[in-house]
């Protein structure tokens, strides 16, 4: 243990998606052992009763929620405030998974992925935002995964996480102007959607998820994250195990062709593909003001850190 005092959360109110089994689970009883009022969303009612029943039996607070976050989202935010009466934190953990090559996956399966690991998200992130304004110390924390890096036959799920990655990154300054707090996380660890994943795979993989990645280890994070006191948020946080890491796009140094043709890029494809030094990008106007700066670097002084900042318009 560490020097720290258990984190207190008072009675504040979470609203979980997915958490009647692995990791979802894991995140609403961990927030109710340290004082949280959780609504345990998940479409399989049977599940979320588990859930809560595990909550309650260990003297914590919790109702089960069976509202589709895709279609209903605004009921399941409308059951937190009719059974609290409030709303301070969402954890948009829900999600699902299919395998298939893309082209021959069936689109509606490739759909029901995408809208349920994302649009799900939108959705219940839209309707909570007005409480969790009105909380105080509301906290947004949406559940990506690094399979937005790409993963061969999983495309439905790997743009659904890469589509989170950038509502939240797009979301963060928007939401701290009003007081809530936005972070993105991609976990790992060992639950029924990985077990399914890596159930066929090499058995060291999975020896290793099952002993070092466990599930209430990503939750430990998350309540950590979602608590009133904690001020770190606003970016994307890799977690597993014991072990986290802030997560950025990088770029590689940058090629400048001799002139606006495709035969100046073929000149320079070797140069182009090489490692090098790596520039962490943690947002697009970093990103345009790298470029900018490259080619005119002249006018590096006067060029905006906010360059990509479309606020005013």
């Amino acid at each position: 243990m560490t020097g720290q005092s258990e984190l207190d959360f008072g009675g504040r109110v979470a609203i979980v998606t997915g958490a009647g089994q692995g990791m979802g689970r894991e995140h609403a009883v961990m927030l109710a052992s340290r004082g949280a009022r959780v609504v345990v969303n998940d479409i399989a009612t049977a599940r979320a009763e588990e859930t809560v029943r595990a909550i309650t039996e260990a003297g914590g607070t919790a109702v089960p929620d069976s509202h589709d976050i895709v279609t209903e989202a605004a009921g399941l935010v409308q059951a937190a405030i009719d059974s609290f009466g409030r709303l301070d934190i969402v954890i948009n953990n829900a999600g699902i998974n299919a395998y298939g090559r893309f082209w021959e996956m069936d689109s509606d399966l490739w759909w029901r992925v995408f809208d349920t690991s994302f649009r799900g998200v939108v959705e219940v992130a839209r309707h909570a935002m007005p409480h969790l304004i009105e909380s105080g110390s509301g906290r947004l924390i949406n559940v990506s995964s690094n399979g937005l890096m790409g993963i061969p036959n999983d495309t439905s799920y790997g743009a659904a996480k890469a589509a989170v990655w950038g509502l939240g990154n797009s979301l963060v300054a928007e939401a701290r102007e009003v007081g809530v707090q936005v972070t993105t996380l991609l976990p790992v660890a060992w639950t029924p959607m990985t077990e399914d994943a890596f159930g066929n795979g090499s058995p060291v993989i999975q020896k290793l998820m099952r002993e070092q990645f466990p599930a209430d280890a990503v939750a430990a994070f998350v309540t950590w994250l979602a608590h009133q006191d904690t001020t770190v948020h606003g970016e994307a946080f890799e977690v597993g195990g014991l072990a986290a890491a802030r997560t950025v796009i990088t770029a590689m140094p940058r090629i400048k062709a001799a002139e606006t043709t495709p035969e100046a890029w073929a000149d320079k494809a070797t140069e182009l593909t090489a490692d090098g030094d790596l520039t962490p990008l943690f947002n697009a106007s970093q990103s345009l003001r790298a470029q900018m700066v490259f080619l005119a670097p002249e006018m590096e002084s006067e060029i905006p850190a906010d360059a990509a900042d479309v606020s005013g318009n």
